[in-house]
C-alpha cells in the first residue's frame, strides 16, 4: 500500500497563480498555534489539492514539522480501516506483535512530537459506507495535541465535530481571479505554437467562460499549446465541458472537468429530491443565477416544502454557490456539464418565461431601483427571450423588447434580438414592424452604427411605399380604408424617417444635410398638425445653429420648442431644450446662467428617469468648473459622469469626458495624463466617424506636445 500512496501523490504545480496568499494564511495559522486544524474546501476542480502541496512543500512547514509532514492521497482509501492503514503506511511504522494497525497510530501519536497529517480528497472515506467509524476516528486524531490536520475535501464543511479553520472563507475556496487566471493561462501554455498575450480579448472571452476554475484554466491552456485562440473558443461554444480534458491520458479528477464534476454529483444525487434535481437545472440554465432566491425560486420552480432544505444541501456540496444580492449561482463549466446530462424541461422553460414577464411588467415602478434589480437577470432575460422568440411568435415578446429599450448599457445584446423578432414580421402589423425598425435604428444610431442605421429607415420607407402599392387591405394600424387615412400614416412615417435621418447627419457633423433633412420633416409634420414632431425637429435645428455659433438663432428656436413641449406635456423635451440653453450660455461664458440651467436640467432628467440627460447635465457643469479653474471639483464631476456613461453604452458622453479631462490634466501640466485622455478620446471619435472631434483632438495633442517638450526644456 505505502507504493500506491506514493505513486498517489501528485507534485505540487509549478504553475500556482493567485493562491500564494491561502498558503500564507495556513503557515501563519500552523505557526502560531501549537495545533490547528485547517479545512481547504471547495467544489472539485478550484485548486484544493494544489494548495495543500504547496503548504507541504513550504520551508518554515517543513522546518516546525522536522520532516513530520504526511500527505495522504484517500481516494484510495475508501473506509476507516484502510485509512487507518494508509495513514500508518504513510508514517512508517512498523507492526508490533499483540498490536493492530489502530493501537499502533494512536500509542505513536500520542508519544511524537509535533505532526501534519494532510488528509487529500478525504471525500471519498467520509462519504464511504461507514461514515460513522470515520467520524469518530477524525475526533479521536483531532484531539491528540501533537497532531495538526490539514482535509482537502469537496463541499462547504470539514468532517466530523472539529474546529476546522477554513482558507478561502466559510464557502471554501474562491474561483481564481481574472489576472491570475490569465498568468496561469500563459504560463502553462508559452512552449506553444501560439505566442498569447495577457491583453488578448480573445483570451478574456474564453476564460471569463472558464469562470475561475483552475483545473478548467489548466485542461484548456494545454489544448492552446496548439490550436489558436479562436478556434479554441469555437470548440468551446460547440462542446463545452467535452473539450475539458487532456487528450492522450485516461480520464480522472485531474484530466478531466467532466469527470470531476461526475465525482460530486455522485456524492449528492441520493440527497437530492425532485425538487433539488429540478432546482440544480434552474440554476445551470440562469446564467444570471437566482437573485433574491428565498423570494424568486418558489416563483420560478413553484412551491415545495423541502425547497430550502435541498438548495441548503446543493450549497454545501458546492455545486452551486451563493453569491451576491442573495443569488444562487454555478460556476460556468459545472453548469454547462448540468445541461448536458440534465437539460432543463420544456415546462420549466415556460415558468422562467412567465416569471419574467411578471417582472418586467412590475419592474419599472421606481426607476433607480429598476436599474439595479434589472441589472441582477439580464443575462437571464435575455437568454429565456431568445428562445421564446425563436419558438413562436407572441406579442408579449415585443413587449419585453420595448421595455429593455429604455436602457441603453443593454443595447449591443437587445439589437440581435429585435433583429430575431422581426424574422416573424409576416405576422406583425405594419404599425409594429415600423415601430420595431425604429427601436432598432434608434439603438444602432446610439451605438453610431449609422451606416446601419440608414439602412433600416431606407427599409421602413420601401415597407410604406409596399404597402402603399398593395392598398388598404393589410393596414392594421390605419383602422380606416379611406385614402386619407393611408396618406395621413405615409405623411407621419415619412417625417419620422427625414426626422431620424436628419439627426444621423447630425451626430456626423454633415449639418448641412441635417438640417434640409429635418426641415423636410417639419413640413410634413405641420401639414399633418403633429406638433411634437415638429418640436423635436425644432429643437434639432436648434441645436444645429448651436454648433454652427450662431447662438441668438439657437437660442430662439431653443426657446420656441421649450415652449411647444411645455404645452403638449412632453417634460423630456423641454428638459433638453433647458439643457440646450445652458450649453448656450456656456459658450457665451455666462457661467452662472449656464450653472443654473444645467442644474434645473438635470434635477429634471432626474425626475424623469433619464439618467444619460443627467449625466450629460453633470458634464457641462463639470466643463464649467474646468473653464473657472476649478479643477479638482471638476474631475470630480467630470470622472462621475464618465462613469455614468460607460455604465450605459454612451460612447460619445465618455469621449467628451476624456477630452475635458485632458484639458484639465494639460492646464495642471500633467502631460502624460492629458495625452492618455486625450488619445483614448480620439480612437472613440474615430470609431464613430466623427471627423470634427478627431481634429480637435488632434489639435490638443499637438498642444500637450509642444507644451511638454517647453516644460522638459525648462528641467536644468
Amino acid at each position: 500500500m505505502y507504493s500506491d500512496l506514493l505513486l498517489q501523490k501528485p507534485p505540487a504545480p509549478d504553475v500556482f497563480t493567485g493562491r500564494s496568499h491561502l498558503v500564507e494564511e495556513a503557515v501563519k495559522l500552523l505557526c502560531e498555534a501549537n495545533q490547528v486544524h485547517i479545512g481547504i474546501l471547495g467544489t472539485g476542480g478550484i485548486g484544493k489539492t494544489s494548495v495543500a502541496l504547496h503548504i507541504m512543500e513550504n520551508a518554515v512547514i517543513k522546518e516546525k514539522f522536522a520532516g513530520r509532514g504526511y500527505f495522504i492521497p484517500c481516494e484510495i482509501l475508501p473506509d476507516a480501516t484502510k485509512l487507518i492503514q494508509g495513514l500508518v503506511q504513510a508514517i512508517g511504522l512498523q507492526p508490533i506483535q499483540g498490536k493492530g494497525s489502530y493501537e499502533l497510530l494512536l500509542d505513536y501519536l500520542e508519544g511524537c512530537q509535533k505532526i501534519l497529517l494532510i488528509l487529500d480528497n478525504f471525500e471519498t472515506p467520509w462519504n464511504g459506507k461507514d461514515q460513522a467509524k470515520v467520524k469518530n476516528f477524525m475526533n479521536t486524531i483531532c484531539s491528540l495535541k501533537s497532531a495538526s490536520v490539514i482535509v482537502t475535501m469537496r463541499g462547504t464543511d470539514g468532517p466530523g465535530q472539529i474546529k476546522w479553520r477554513k482558507l478561502g472563507g466559510q464557502s471554501g475556496l474562491p474561483p481564481l481571479e481574472l489576472g491570475p487566471a490569465k498568468e496561469a493561462f500563459c504560463s502553462l501554455s508559452s512552449d506553444g505554437n501560439y505566442a498569447i498575450k495577457e491583453d488578448d480579448p480573445m483570451l478574456e472571452k474564453l476564460l471569463i467562460q472558464m469562470d475561475g476554475m483552475p483545473l478548467a484554466i489548466v485542461l484548456i491552456a494545454q489544448h492552446a499549446r496548439e490550436l489558436p485562440l479562436k478556434n479554441l473558443m469555437e470548440m468551446w461554444n460547440i462542446q463545452k465541458t467535452a473539450v475539458l480534458k487532456k487528450i492522450g491520458e485516461r480520464d480522472n479528477r485531474l484530466t478531466s472537468v467532466e469527470v470531476s464534476i461526475e465525482l460530486t454529483l455522485n456524492i449528492i444525487r441520493e440527497k437530492l429530491s425532485t425538487t433539488g434535481l429540478d432546482l440544480l437545472r434552474l440554476v445551470a440554465f440562469l446564467p444570471s443565477g437566482i437573485p433574491d432566491w428565498l423570494e424568486n425560486v418558489p416563483k420560478m420552480l413553484g412551491s415545495f416544502p423541502d425547497t430550502t432544505m435541498q438548495v441548503l444541501t446543493l450549497k454545501k456540496s458546492c455545486m452551486i454557490y451563493e453569491g451576491n444580492a442573495e443569488t444562487l449561482k454555478m460556476l460556468t463549466p459545472i453548469a454547462e456539464y448540468v445541461l448536458k446530462v440534465s437539460d432543463i424541461t420544456e415546462n420549466h422553460e415556460k415558468q422562467i418565461w412567465e416569471f419574467y414577464e411578471s417582472f418586467i411588467d412590475t419592474l419599472f415602478e421606481n426607476q433607480i431601483d429598476a436599474d439595479i434589480k434589472l441589472r441582477l437577470h439580464i443575462s437571464n432575460i435575455f437568454k429565456i427571450l431568445n428562445i421564446q422568440i425563436e419558438k413562436s411568435f407572441e406579442t408579449s415578446h415585443m413587449n419585453v423588447l420595448t421595455q429593455l429599450h429604455n436602457y441603453s448599457q443593454y443595447f449591443p445584446s437587445l439589437v440581435p434580438l429585435v433583429e430575431k423578432y422581426l424574422g416573424w414580421q409576416s405576422q406583425m402589423s405594419l404599425g409594429d414592424q415600423t415601430e420595431l425598425m425604429f427601436l432598432q435604428e434608434g439603438m444602432l444610431t446610439f451605438m453610431g452604427e449609422y451606416q446601419k442605421s440608414i439602412a433600416i429607415i431606407n427599409n421602413v420607407e420601401k415597407l410604406h411605399q409596399h404597402q402603399i402599392n398593395q392598398g388598404t387591405s393589410d393596414l392594421e394600424v390605419i383602422n380606416s380604408s379611406s385614402s386619407i387615412s393611408i396618406n395621413y400614416t405615409m405623411e407621419q412615417t415619412q417625417a419620422e424617417c427625414y426626422r431620424r435621418l436628419g439627426m444621423i447627419s447630425y451626430y456626423q457633423n454633415d449639418y448641412k444635410e441635417s438640417k434640409w433633412k429635418l426641415q423636410q420633416a417639419m413640413d410634413l409634420y405641420a401639414n399633418i398638425w403633429h406638433m411634437k414632431g415638429g418640436a423635436q425637429c425644432l429643437q434639432s435645428l436648434g441645436k444645429i445653429s448651436y454648433m454652427l455659433s450662431h447662438y441668438e438663432e439657437a437660442k430662439v428656436m431653443l426657446e420656441q420648442a421649450k415652449k411647444e413641449f411645455e404645452e403638449i406635456g412632453g417634460r423630456l423635451g423641454a428638459a433638453q431644450c433647458l439643457q440646450s440653453l445652458g450649453d448656450i450660455s456656456y459658450m457665451l461664458a455666462r457661467y452662472e446662467e449656464a450653472k443654473v440651467m444645467l442644474e434645473q436640467a438635470r434635477k429634471q432628467f432626474k425626475e424623469i428617469g433619464d439618467r444619460r440627460g443627467a449625466a450629460q447635465c453633470l458634464q457641462g457643469l463639470g466643463d464649467i468648473r474646468r473653464m473657472l479653474g476649478q479643477y479638482e471639483e471638476a474631475k470630480v464631476m467630470l470622472q462621475q459622469a464618465k462613469g455614468q456613461f460607460e455604465e450605459f453604452g454612451d460612447r460619445v458622453g465618455v469621449a467628451y469626458c476624456l477630452h475635458s479631462l485632458g484639458k484639465i490634466a494639460y492646464k495642471q501640466e500633467c502631460f502624460i495624463d492629458a495625452r492618455l485622455n486625450v488619445e483614448k478620446a480620439k480612437v472613440y471619435y474615430e470609431a464613430m466617424g466623427m471627423l470634427n472631434q478627431v481634429a480637435h483632438c488632434i489639435h490638443s495633442l499637438d498642444q500637450i506636445q509642444e507644451a511638454s517638450a517647453a516644460h522638459a526644456s525648462l528641467i536644468p
